[in-house]
């Protein structure tokens, strides 16, 4: 109850100091007499370009969609999510500037596969006609199959194992025992539980610098198979179990509570869909007793990203991540690239390596690097709404390191796990970005269906 009590005064207290930081800041209306004044507080802000300015719609709307999804870790996915935008008007502050003032959206989502994600999620880009961001939600995630294939370098390294130790080089042909095995299906899964809160103030500075606070709590449960009941059969011991909480750290779960602080350098031209610029930012995270965390830890994680427009239906984008942890980090936080914009699952799956599954390569330090090509072929227009539609090609790595080793004294170049593949984007009235993309690698494939660019 202390925990839940300290997680709302704090969303009291920054909520109350974004507040007062917005309401001292705020600029003065463009006049005559301001006029100075305002442009040299516009310095550094990025516009959008004409093409887009054009498009932008005015005022409020929303969009809403079913969410229908499918992915080989998840399987078919089902629900809502519905958005509420506010725009504002072509002569406020910032309209040329802004992806939006406001974005409101709500889901409910679950799986075949036993995901469950709610979410209650806010976005208010310019707060209060101030260069403050805020970014809050409440969630509820449970994941009944989550995966768990071990941690660091050398688990890294291995390939797939069952429970007597044959080894796998296709996903599909362990797919095949475990179907003959029912006993042994959950043997590189267990039930995550992580209903959490977050709170974040973005500020933007001069030359297109960004900086920001926040702070996260969650309450993981872990729970592993082993002698619970699937299809009516009871489950063996997990590979989780078979390492044990000694090999494992943050096998019992607990609080998870953390502060982060962020500073972003953006040049983008479009946030949502940017066509060209530069996206590089650092993040740190501390989680501490202070915060009502059962565990201690730091971690640091530093993104690139770059965005080419050649041609004008071609853009070419790329990412570069590295993240690191120390100290007493559980085992279900590793796998996180903590980007000061947000969190990404890694190494796998639909956010980072395309033809793996989630959490396929997770360690205390993690690189990543993305590119990709996507070119506009097709735009359409009605009844107030505007869908572009865009081919996709990628190109995914990346690699595990343990606390003894690192990517600069030690690269490991032969180890780095790749990916790749194509799809499909649909960019509904500029800020609703649908994707579709199917990845490969030597071991596995996997299909998405999900909202937003990668990066």
């Amino acid at each position: 109850m202390k925990k839940w009590l300290c997680i709302l005064a704090a969303f009291a207290l920054a909520f109350s100091l974004a507040s007062t930081l917005a309401a001292q800041e705020k600029e003065p209306v463009k006049d005559s007499k301001t006029e100075k004044t305002a442009d040299l507080a516009d310095e550094g802000e990025q516009k959008l370009s004409p093409e887009k300015l054009e498009k932008k719609k005015e005022g409020w709307y929303p969009t809403g969609l079913p969410l229908v999804n499918f992915s080989s870790d998840d399987g078919f996915g089902y629900g809502l999510r519905a958005y509420m935008y506010y725009n504002g008007e072509r002569t406020d502050r910032y309209y040329d500037t802004a992806p939006y003032f406001l974005q409101l959206y709500a889901q409910y989502f679950a799986t075949t596969n036993g995901v469950q994600y709610h979410e209650l999620n806010a976005d208010m880009p310019y707060f209060m006609g101030t260069k403050f961001r805020i970014k809050s939600a409440f969630v509820y995630e449970k994941n009944l199959n989550a995966n768990f294939f071990g941690l660091g370098a050398k688990n890294a390294n291995k390939p797939l194992t069952d429970n007597l130790g044959k080894e796998y080089d296709k996903y599909a042909d362990y797919q095949k025992y475990i179907d003959d095995n029912e006993e042994q299906t959950k043997w590189y899964k267990y039930t995550l539980t992580k209903p959490k809160y977050y709170l974040y103030l973005f500020r933007n500075l001069p030359q297109h610098f960004k900086a920001m606070m926040g702070a996260e709590f969650k309450k993981a449960n872990v729970d592993p198979w082993g002698g619970r009941k699937f299809d009516g059969t009871t489950m063996f011991p997990t590979y989780l179990e078979t390492l044990g909480k000694d090999a494992v750290p943050g096998y019992d779960g607990g609080w998870t509570n953390y502060a982060r602080f962020g500073i972003g350098w953006d040049t983008r031209d479009y946030e949502p869909d940017p066509n060209k610029g530069f996206y590089i930012d650092y993040c740190f995270e501390a989680a501490t007793s202070l915060l009502g965390s059962e565990y201690d830890f730091q971690k640091n994680t530093a993104g690139a990203r770059a965005y080419f427009n050649p041609w004008k239906p071609i853009v070419l984008a790329f990412r570069g991540a590295y993240t690191t942890a120390s100290n007493d980090i559980p085992f279900y936080e590793m796998n996180q690239f903590g980007f000061a914009l947000s969190r990404q699952n890694g190494l796998g799956g639909n956010r980072t390596l395309r033809g793996y599954k989630a959490d396929r390569f997770v360690g205390k330090t993690m690189t990543l690097a993305n590119a990709e090509i996507r070119g506009q072929f097709y735009e359409v227009s009605g009844a107030g709404q505007r869908f572009a539609f865009k081919l996709v090609a990628f190109f995914d790595s990346g690699n595990v390191y343990d606390a003894s080793g690192d990517p600069f004294s030690d690269p490991r170049w032969g180890d780095y796990k790749n990916s790749y593949g194509g799809g499909l984007v649909i960019a509904w009235n500029l800020a609703t970005i649908i994707h579709v993309y199917y990845g490969m690698s030597k071991e596995d494939t996997g299909l998405f269906i999900n909202f937003e660019h990668n990066f």
